[in-house]
């Protein structure tokens, strides 16, 4: 990944395949049967997926973000922050998904007014969203999963902090705040009874 979207301009169609919103588009969140981008304005996620036909249904919210490599906890923070304070719109509120729906049906629109040909609803039928929506909401098995997608950590990166710590090394302060801000994600999400994973380079 290159970038978090990509460039824009009124002609764009797509967002560009080398960004964290195109990688998210075409393999991450690739099994699900729904997927809408909700980036920007009253942002739950920078993507919504749905999945009603495997069993059980599944709900996952994606924040994506792009930056260099870094153990520290800057250029995390963000990210977690954001799936952190949306976590209780995993129940997805029924007063609040007619207005969601519409926002979904207009096209995207930068961060700097740039209009686009880009569609919002990526996968599934415009018409059918509120139904979804309901069908997943209301289902008692419902599985609910929140992914940050980052170019800015390295699994391996980690992992090597991690045997050093193990070994007896002092660990630098500034992986330590990345470490509790990962243990902080993942308590938060086992509090709200959904599946936290983080999506990055090996």
């Amino acid at each position: 990944m290159t970038d978090e979207k990509g460039n824009f301009s009124t002609r764009k169609a797509t967002f560009d395949a080398d960004s964290t919103f195109g990688v998210i588009e075409a393999s991450v969140a690739d099994g699900d049967d729904v997927l809408v981008c909700d980036d920007l304005g009253d942002e739950w996620a920078d993507y919504i997926g749905l999945n009603n036909s495997s069993s059980p249904p599944r709900i996952t919210f994606y924040h994506a973000k792009h930056g260099p490599l870094s153990l520290g906890a800057g250029p995390f923070h963000i990210s977690v922050s954001q799936a952190i304070k949306n976590l209780q719109r995993m129940s997805l509120p029924p007063e609040s998904m007619e207005a969601k729906i519409r926002g979904w049906n207009n096209k995207y629109v930068s961060g700097s007014g740039v209009k686009t040909r880009i569609k919002r609803i990526v996968r599934g039928d415009a018409d059918e969203l509120m139904n979804e929506f309901a069908q997943v909401r209301l289902a008692p098995d419902a599985i609910r999963r929140v992914f940050i997608v980052t170019s800015s950590l390295s699994r391996g990166a980690v992992e090597e902090a991690l045997k050093e710590v193990a070994a007896g090394q002092a660990p630098d302060p500034y992986f330590v705040q990345l470490y509790w801000l990962l243990m902080s994600f993942f308590s938060a999400c086992t509090e709200m009874n959904a599946h936290g994973y983080v999506i990055c380079q090996t």
